[in-house]
């Protein structure tokens, strides 16, 4: 026992030892990115993106930690290697990462927008990875002479993987940027469900031993890889709306309404509760069910909060959110150190493989969505229509980066890819770092000059996106108002206002005494009373910052308690004009 004890204590000091210097170089990494990218904020040098800062900080980070790389001996308290790092990484970014930064996406999205795009959304997002997946796919069989990996099952399965677009830094320019809405939601929209088909078009194929592939025909592995694939879609997909609406009827059950606090952990929580759940319990996929419940929860968990509870639940989501982007980030960076050449050389290929994959299936999905539009809009103005311009093709085709999903999928390989080809995992994983990194420098270091080039409307310059009232509308609005919203929110239509002992209102008069001694313009003192100016929100939705705290342009939600009449002001025009009917 004696003994025993002592080892106890020895591997706990060990642990202590080492999980405190790991925190510090960590910690230290993270400020000095964060230092950095704000001096490239601030003096405007925006080809440099803060990925990219990160990915390189973690760089350094990887030679510093203790593992067989390590440049600095006294540091060095163990020794481990890229399978041990890698197990580590993919623990990290499955259970504490991605959900955070999944549920976000979802929450934050500007669902009118997303709804009138998305028949040509899901066209992007479902056939553009299809087609993306084939024709890098087919390159990579058919260069197998060069890099040496030559199993279809291999090649189909990493092309996949790739396939996942993850444009955050693109996003994060437009953001701040405020470009044109239809641009940004179509990016945004497509890079949201494009991970969803990627990572179940992964699974299917990652799943089993070689040999239940070998032995099987083209059509038993077809129809089998269709069955599994609806499968995990469709299963997730309802997993997720059912626990958003469990989630939804519990906040309103409970009466969180009146408790901002525990509304916001109970949000917060839902995330990597429904993650480990579809993963753990229901089999389904993770990333998929957490994205269409946070989806389905910020469409009616809003009528369930105050107004500072949206504003601060939507504001502890995006900080956390940010923090595990650059985490992700610095782990891309750390793994890196273990790149070697056969990794780059297999890497340089697949990117170019991944552009004309891209190319292959934005050009012809943009003519088939211009067509589309044509034929069900031809009633509306040329400008009502919202046709994709060259301008706006070219820049969906630039916004193809990878991101975390790819790093993630990749360290989910089987050990099946070892077996068709020594050290095959290694090489995909260099593959892919090489691939998230030069995709980070060259397409998000650019996009702010193409767009400033090719003169796209930014700045609020576009205006609204006009939306277009159709069947999928109409339907989806009736299920809405008609079914949802009376068992989820409740009959009588919930105005926003603060609560009767409101933190946050005492804050706002403070702030509106303190502007009115400085003069301030469009101060806050017409909202002592506690009702919300709509006039006042508007103003102030435009600046930047709000999307930099909140992930929204309207984190209290005050467009969508407006009254319908204002709701449907910019809409309802397509009736002047002639019936649209898409």
């Amino acid at each position: 026992r004696i003994d025993h004890a002592k080892e106890h204590y020895e591997v706990q000091e060990m642990l202590h030892s080492s999980g405190g210097k790991i925190v510090v170089c960590i910690a230290a990494s993270l400020m000095v990115a964060i230092m950095v990218a704000n001096c490239l904020h601030v003096t405007k040098v925006s080809i440099i993106s803060e990925s990219v800062v990160i990915i390189c900080v973690g760089f350094v980070l990887g030679l510093v930690l203790p593992t067989r790389g390590s440049i600095f001996g006294h540091w060095n308290t163990g020794d481990i290697d890229i399978d041990n790092e890698g197990l580590i990484d993919a623990g990290i970014l499955n259970l504490f990462l991605l959900p955070i930064i999944i549920f976000e996406a979802g929450w934050s999205m500007n669902h009118k927008n997303f709804i009138s795009q998305l028949p040509y959304i899901l066209l992007f997002a479902v056939f553009g990875t299809l087609i993306s997946m084939l024709v890098v796919g087919g390159l990579i069989q058919a260069t197998c002479d060069i890099h040496g990996l030559c199993s279809v099952r291999l090649a189909f399965t990493y092309a996949a993987l790739i396939s996942a677009v993850d444009p955050v830094a693109t996003l994060a320019t437009y953001t701040h940027l405020d470009v044109d809405p239809l641009l940004n939601i179509l990016v945004f929209g497509e890079s949201v469900v494009n991970d969803a088909v990627a990572i179940v078009l992964f699974r299917v194929l990652n799943q089993g031993d070689s040999s239940e592939f070998s032995n099987s025909s083209t059509s038993q592995l077809t129809g089998r890889i269709t069955a599994q694939t609806s499968l995990l879609l469709f299963g997730s997909v309802g997993l997720g709306l059912a626990l958003g609406f469990a989630y939804t009827i519990f906040m309103r059950v409970f009466h969180l309404y009146h408790a901002t606090a525990h509304g916001v952990m109970f949000v917060f929580l839902s995330s990597f509760f429904t993650y480990c759940f579809a993963e753990s319990v229901a089999g389904m996929s993770g990333i998929i069910t957490v994205l269409f419940c946070a989806m389905f929860m910020s469409a009616f968990a809003k009528y369930n909060f105050a107004v500072e509870g949206n504003m601060f639940c939507a504001f502890a989501l995006k900080q956390s959110a940010s923090f595990a982007d650059m985490v992700v980030f610095l782990l891309v960076g750390i793994t890196a150190v273990y790149c070697d050449f056969k990794g780059l050389k297999f890497g340089g290929l697949v990117i170019v493989f991944c552009l004309l994959g891209r190319a292959a299936a934005v050009v012809p999905l943009a003519a088939i969505t211009n067509a589309t539009k044509a034929v069900l809009h031809k009633n509306l103005p040329a400008e009502k229509r919202l046709m994709l311009s060259w301008k706006q093709i070219f820049m969906m085709w630039h916004a193809g980066l990878r991101g975390g999903i790819a790093l993630v999928l990749t360290l989910e390989l089987g050990p099946w890819v070892d077996e068709v080809a020594p050290n095959a995992r290694d090489t995909l994983r260099n593959a892919t770092v090489l691939i998230i990194v030069i995709f980070l420098l060259v397409f998000g270091g650019s996009t702010k000059v193409l767009l400033e080039a090719l003169k796209i409307p930014m700045q609020g310059e576009a205006g609204p996106m006009y939306h277009h009232h159709g069947r999928l509308w109409h339907c989806l609005m009736a299920i809405h108002s008609k079914v949802l919203r009376p068992v989820l929110v409740g009959k009588d239509k919930q105005e926003p206002h603060f609560n009767p002992n409101s933190t946050l209102l005492t804050l706002m008069s403070d702030l509106a005494a303190v502007e009115r001694k400085t003069s301030a313009p469009d101060g806050l003192g017409s909202m002592d009373s506690g009702h919300l100016s709509q006039a006042s929100v508007r103003s102030r939705r435009q600046r930047t910052g709000m999307v930099t705290l909140f992930g929204m342009q309207d984190p209290v939600h005050a467009q969508d308690f407006a009254s319908d009449d204002e709701f449907d002001s910019l809409d309802e025009r397509s009736d002047d004009t002639g019936e649209d009917t898409s």
